[in-house]
């Protein structure tokens, strides 16, 4: 799809330990991709070091699916 998506399936991958071809932007972390907090904690650290970016506590906790993640990172990188 594009880039930042291939990153952040990469990432999620990789924290998740779950295969690529299962992140889809509609999946759910907890139901979909089995994460539970602490996962959730170290995915948003991860993505953080990754991109450059901030998420607050309170934004991550707000996270249901791969696709609001990804909207949050691109409004958060356009700012930049």
């Amino acid at each position: 799809m594009d880039d930042l998506f291939d990153k952040l399936k990469k990432l999620i991958a990789e924290k998740l330990e779950v295969e690529e071809d299962k992140i889809t932007e509609s999946a759910s972390f907890r139901q979909d991709l089995g994460a539970d907090s602490l996962d959730t904690y170290e995915l948003v650290y991860a993505i953080e070091e990754e991109l450059g970016i901030t998420i607050p506590d309170e934004k991550a906790n707000e996270f249901e699916t791969v696709g609001d993640a990804l909207a949050f990172i691109k409004s958060e990188l356009e700012k930049k």
